[in-house]
Order: C-alpha cells, then structure tokens, then sequence
C-alpha cells in the first residue's frame, strides 16, 4: 500500500514538469513570453503626504479661578456661545467683602490716626513758636540784668523740648502715612479678590468643556484652578498632525491640503498654516507638527475628532503615468544598453540591469517582435501607486506604447491553470 502511495506521488510530480515543460515549450514556439502590460497614457498625477491629525480651535482657553471657595452659580454650559466679558461663574463672596469691609476700616483708622497726629504737630508749633518768643525776651531781660539765668536756662529748655516733641510729631505723621498706604493696598487686594468671584469670559467663542458644577469647592494653589475650556470661534479650525521627518521637507506653507474624518462622508479643504520646528521622537522615528487651517462654517467639525490628512506636495496636469510596478521590473538573459550621458556631463554606466546611473530609472516596453525594449527615464511625481516620468531621451515618445509591468509564461489559460487561488470555470452539467 505504501509503495503505491509514493508511486502515485511520482506520477503527479512527473505530470506537473511535463505541463510545465510543455507550456514553455508552446509559448517559445507561438510568439515568445507573453508580457503583462500597461498603456501609457497622460493625465493628473497628485503627490500627497498622508498622517493623521486632530481637529483644534486655533485659540483654546482655559478660565480658572484664583481665589478659594464654594462655586455658588454657574450662567453658561457646554456649547454655550459666549462673549468676552460675560460673566459665566459665581464664587461664593462672603469671605471675601467681609476682607474688604475690614480693610476698609483700617484706611479711615489710620487716616483718623493721621489727622490726630497733624493736629498734635500744631499745637507743637504753636506752643514752640511762643517758646522761641519767651527765650528771646528773657535773653533780652537777662541782658539788663532783669531776668535770672535760672529763668533764661528754663526758657531755652522749655524751647528744645517743644523742638524734640515737634520731630517725634512729625516721624509720627510719616508713620501714619505709611500705614494708610499700606492700609489702602491690602484694601485694594480685598477688593480685587472680591472682584475675583466674578468670572467673566476673557475671548467670544464656545464653551467646550465644563470641570465644575454648582455647589463644588475650588481650591487655588500654585496653579488657578480651572473652571471652563472656551474655543474662540469654531468657524475657523486647525490640523494639527505629525508629520515624519522624511517627508516634512517637501511641506511649505499655502500648500493646498484635505482631510476627512468619520463622522461625515465628504472631504474637507484647507492649507499649510505652519511647519513648526519642535522636534519629537518616539520610537527612533523623528516627527514635525504640521498645522493645517480650514474654514468650518457649518460647524461640523469638532474640537479632537480624528482627521486622515492628505497635504499636496505636487501636482502635474499633464503628465505621462506609468504604473510603479514597471520600475521594478527587468527581464531575465537581457543586456541593459549604454544609459546616455546625463546634461551634466556625468559619466554612463554600462553593463546589466542594476548599474544605471544614480538617480535614474529604466522601464520596459514592448518591442518589434514582441521583444523588450530598455528606455531610460526620470522620476518626477508619485502618488505611491503611479509614477510620472518624462524619457531622458527627448526624441523617444512614450504615450500610447506599452510598458512592460512583468511576465506571463505561455498563455493566460495555463496562468490561470497555474495559480490555484484563481477561480476555477464550472463543468458543464453539474451545480456549485
């Protein structure tokens, strides 16, 4: 049983290479190999850079609070249009005009503490200018021996001291002063932390997010706690995508770009805002932020949808296509001829396939007799699955011929015969 099972295994082996001898044989005898083709032909070729991007507003704020509290009325909400200057929160402000009341108080008691001082000064100076009048009579009595020195000693005393009480005066009214300034700034601060409890919107645009609700406590620390993200106005937004560093240099701004996202079917239209210079690696792969503006009028577009971005890095209206397959392609026993000299004098490679000049590429056409036919190109646009070319020799015309994409042994029956995963054509008489 074993032997007729391995005997079997020969016969199909020997079956196979005798139809594959025979096909090749047949193919060599009725024309050659048979060559998967495809006309060139001219039309538009769009070379773009694809990522993906999210939607933003091209300004986004963030409202917080600086001072501590309990969140007493909330005015707006999520969607909410609102404009600058809008009040929109309410923290509780009690605390904050007691503050005030009592800063108040101490401007007008320095200010009482102050005014008493000046007065005092007064007396000072009335008391000392009658002084400065008893010490002259006295000196004049005490020059016609009418007057002790006792007397006159006690006049100049009385005078210097009404001179010491005046300076202590008047240190005591700079004092004051300065108390009332500082009475009058943290009197200010007061009544700026009370105004504090009014949140207003800074920007006119649209409520996005809301991170408090009615009756919660806000603590301001270091950072001011935040209360609302506002867009600025939605009917503007921005891409902003990653883009590879291998690509990013053929990126400028104006250039024309669109993108789709899931939510709808059609494609939205924008262009190159900005190529920002901030660098990031993730995973040894280098990336850009690149931001693309675009007008959204009906507002369907929202802040963080997801967005498939195609930016346009090249375009040719009238360009000769070939698909990409045929730069890869070269026939088997074929010698590539001499590649002509390139207009910069660089020197022409020789030999097979393989050893053109750096830069250059080379496709196949079909030729006299079925034969193929090597001609040199240059590359220009490539939309990943076509390639616009132009011939390096300007005098070969490549539209309409037929450029070889690969081959195809014997006829397209025993291809199919061939390949196993193609489907087969049905028996007649019998059901599927």
């Amino acid at each position: 049983m074993k032997m007729k099972y391995v005997t079997g295994l020969v016969l199909v082996a020997a079956a196979g290479a005798g139809a594959w001898w025979y096909y090749r044989t047949q193919a060599q005898e009725t024309g050659g190999t048979a060559w998967r083709t495809k006309t060139i032909e001219r039309g538009v070729l769009v070379q773009e850079v694809r990522s993906t991007g999210t939607v933003q507003p091209v300004r986004q704020v963030q409202v917080g609070t600086q001072v501590n509290g309990t969140v007493q009325r909330l005015y707006v909400d999520f969607n909410d249009v609102v404009t600058a200057g809008q009040l929109i929160a309410e923290i509780d402000p009690s605390v904050y005009e007691a503050a005030v009341s009592r800063d108040e108080a101490a401007v007008m008691r320095d200010e009482a503490s102050l005014a008493a001082n000046q007065a005092s000064r007064d007396q000072i100076m009335t008391r000392l200018a009658l002084a400065e009048k008893t010490l002259a009579r006295t000196t004049q009595l005490l020059e016609k021996q009418m007057a002790s020195q006792s007397d006159f000693d006690a006049a100049e005393t009385d005078r210097d001291s009404l001179k010491s009480q005046l300076k202590l005066s008047e240190a005591s009214i700079r004092q004051s002063e300065a108390s009332i300034q500082q009475s009058k700034a943290n009197l200010k601060t007061s009544r700026a932390n009370l105004s504090y409890t009014r949140i207003e919107s800074p920007v006119n645009g649209v409520v996005v997010s809301r991170n408090v609700d009615e009756g919660q406590t806000v603590v301001s620390s270091m950072n001011a706690a935040t209360l609302y993200l506002i867009a600025t106005d939605l009917a503007t937004i921005q891409v902003s995508a990653s883009i590879a560093e291998s690509d990013v240099g053929g990126i400028v701004h104006g250039q024309a770009a669109s993108f789709t996202v899931d939510a709808y079917r059609n494609t939205f239209t924008g262009s190159v805002l900005q190529v920002r210079m901030s660098a990031s690696t993730v995973q040894n792969v280098v990336t850009f932020p690149v931001i693309v503006e675009a007008a959204n009028p009906e507002l369907k577009l929202f802040p963080g949808m997801t967005a498939n971005l195609a930016i346009e890095t090249g375009r040719n209206d009238d360009a000769l296509i070939i698909p990409s397959a045929a730069l890869r392609f070269t026939p088997d026993n074929v010698t590539v001829p001499e590649e002509p000299a390139a207009a910069d004098g660089a020197p022409r490679a020789n030999g097979r396939a393989g050893a053109a000049r750096r830069g250059s590429s080379k496709i196949w056409l079909v030729g006299a007799d079925n034969k193929p036919e090597c001609v040199f190109v240059e590359q220009q646009l490539s939309d990943g699955t076509n390639v616009s070319v132009t011939p390096r020799d300007a005098s070969i015309k490549l539209e309409g011929r037929e450029v070889i994409l690969g081959v195809v042994t014997g006829s397209a029956a025993a291809a199919t015969a061939n390949n196993p995963f193609a489907p087969r054509p049905p028996v007649p008489g019998t059901r599927r």
